[in-house]
């Protein structure tokens, strides 16, 4: 098979490991989930390892990340995870992250109970809240668990303003009482669902991840994703213009979405022999931008 050597070097291992693969083969690896390291990222990694060694104190630190649903949060916080792995047995620093999603109401109860699921821990649903915090408080020590991660914190916006407030204080009680960070993650209204009071807010700065845009980070990306998709010749990601910018027109400027084309693309390069991503490619791929997604479905549906 004809390999492009000068692209070839340019791959990391993985990818190259799987060039004389059959095309099947080369398309499941391009289909599995991997990490793609970029600057904010990077930045965002490097605070969360900063909150998961803080000293135990009276306030503990934490924080709020920001962004678009599709842009990064979930995938930063599966890396982090990925590097702070449960280890077998009950013992000190046996599960060092946790991370849930939040209820889809403010009820402090349904915290507990998706925390307690997470760790199998047995339970009954008509327990009181106090009880359920009793248990998370028992086995996030015998856990040694050292910070919780809640996703889509904006959910708890479904309850009322009061039912809000209590679930964010059960929130500040486990900071306080188990001196862990809690870290949020969810959409631009999550901004609204911490601002129950001036003290949560403080309590959780916002972090944002914003969408892409045309600029140097945003070709780093592109020269990243490129050396992880394993095309027999060069695509250069970063140096056509026209290719550049259809990427972003198309993904606009979610992270997920970058990824997603540049794979749907990648497989239609493999599949029709072509083996290499042109703007041809990106467009007779068949990848439809997320703002139109919902116009397809409802023609089809029609």
């Amino acid at each position: 098979m004809t390999k492009d050597d000068g692209h070839t070097e340019n791959l990391i291992p993985d990818a190259r490991a799987v060039l004389d693969l059959d095309d099947k083969a080369r398309v499941n690896y391009i289909r599995q989930e991997k990490w793609i390291p970029y600057t904010r990222a990077n930045e965002i990694l490097a605070s969360l390892e900063e909150l998961l060694i803080t000293p135990k104190k009276s306030r503990m630190p934490s924080m709020l990340i920001v962004g678009d649903s599709n842009n990064g949060k979930s995938s930063i916080a599966q890396e982090f995870l990925r590097r702070h792995p449960p280890t077998n047995g009950i013992e000190s620093d046996a599960y060092p992250v946790i991370w849930i999603e939040a209820p889809n109401t403010p009820d402090e109860g349904r915290l507990y109970n998706n925390i307690l699921k997470h760790l199998l821990v047995p339970f009954k649903y008509k327990d009181m809240p106090s009880k359920k915090e009793h248990e998370v408080d028992y086995y996030f020590q015998k856990l040694g668990t050292r910070m919780l991660i809640i996703d889509d914190i904006h959910n708890i916006l479904s309850g009322p303003v009061t039912k809000q407030r209590i679930f964010m204080n059960a929130l500040k009680t486990l900071n306080d009482r188990l001196y862990i960070p809690i870290v949020l993650l969810g959409i631009e209204t999550a901004l609204v669902a911490v601002a129950t009071d001036k003290q949560m807010s403080s309590r959780f700065p916002p972090v944002a991840l914003p969408k892409w845009k045309l600029n140097e980070n945003y070709g780093s990306l592109l020269a990243s994703i490129e050396m992880i998709l394993p095309l027999r010749k060069a695509s250069n990601l970063t140096t056509s213009e026209d290719m550049v910018l259809k990427i972003l027109e198309l993904s606009e400027g979610f992270i997920g979405d970058i990824v997603e084309l540049t794979n749907t693309a990648a497989i239609y390069a493999i599949q029709t022999g072509i083996e290499r991503i042109t703007p041809k490619v990106i467009s007779d791929c068949g990848y439809i931008k997320p703002s139109q997604r919902s116009i397809v479905v409802s023609l089809e549906i029609a």
